[in-house]
């Protein structure tokens, strides 16, 4: 059910309401009593000349009292009530900037509680940092297979060569010694490749909601509808294209997809790769705050 708009305590300044249109936190902010109120003599008891007539003015009561077009939400530690936004993160420190201030404007898109989302730019350059990271990685731990391989497939390129330099018929090795070396010596490699990258996305996205790559891009990762580092189950179903896309035999029909999950948030409303549909993640700024 989504939220009532209104006037609210600003969860960043308890001195001030805040306008909340349903989806958002605006920047209308008000007082949550006139500045000049301390200094004012409306409604404070005055003496009155002897013999003067007028109006016999009261001393106010004691306590404020809202507008009755500002709702006041329930005070800190009680459940909310219906209608009442709940505000993102914890409170920042007194003169502290509220978090996103300056991300937020016109036309700039969020997550349903408001966190803005990274841009598409941030996004490719994190993922091509983390394909270096996980890349390295894998070439050394799969260092044995990958130098078989590159070695058989020498040996295959001179073979050619030769026939080929000698006048005589080119003498193309089999389909049956190919999908050997492929066997022997791409499946071990690719399955190195795969625990490498599957173990480097849960470890880092569990315990810090962001791989090397975002956090030096300063965005992360959480569910779409509320904040928190997204669990083990969530940032394996964001690994399945991927995944996919990385077995030598299914990269010819997977390619193709990897390549749109690539550039699906340019064009998606809520700037979601097919991997973030899956898993029901959105890709966000990090919280200048630090959460």
């Amino acid at each position: 059910m989504s939220q009532r708009p209104g006037w609210y305590d600003d969860p960043h300044d308890p001195t001030h309401l805040r306008y909340f249109d349903g989806v958002i936190w605006t920047e209308n902010r008000a007082p949550k009593t006139s500045p000049t109120a301390a200094q004012s003599t409306i409604g404070h008891a005055q003496q009155v000349p002897r013999g003067a007539t007028g109006p016999v003015v009261t001393a106010p009561q004691t306590g404020q009292q809202q507008p009755p077009s500002l709702t006041k939400p329930p005070a800190q530690g009680q459940p909310p009530a219906y209608g009442q936004p709940p505000a993102y993160g914890q409170q920042p420190p007194y003169g502290q900037q509220p978090p996103y201030q300056g991300y937020l404007g016109a036309g700039v898109k969020t997550t349903p509680d408001g966190v803005p989302l990274a841009s598409w730019g941030q996004r490719l350059g994190a993922y091509l940092l983390d394909a270096v990271i996980t890349g390295v990685m894998s070439a050394i731990l799969g260092s044995y297979w990958l130098i078989q391989f590159l070695r058989w497939y020498s040996t295959y390129i001179d073979s050619i060569m030769q026939s080929s330099a000698n006048g005589g018929p080119v003498i193309v090795p089999g389909t049956a010694s190919v999908t050997g070396a492929v066997i022997s010596y791409l499946w071990p490699y690719t399955l190195v490749s795969i625990v490498v990258v599957v173990f480097y996305q849960v470890l880092f996205l569990t315990r810090k909601g962001a791989t090397p790559g975002k956090m030096a891009l300063g965005i992360r990762v959480r569910l779409r509808d509320r904040p928190g580092h997204p669990s083990v189950s969530v940032v394996l179903k964001r690994l399945i294209i991927p995944v996919l896309a990385s077995v030598p035999v299914l990269s010819y029909v997977t390619g193709v997809v990897s390549l749109l999950d690539l550039l699906w948030p340019l064009w998606d409303e809520n700037r979601q790769a097919l991997h973030d549909k899956l898993a029901g993640t959105n890709v966000v700024l990090k919280d200048p705050g630090g959460r």
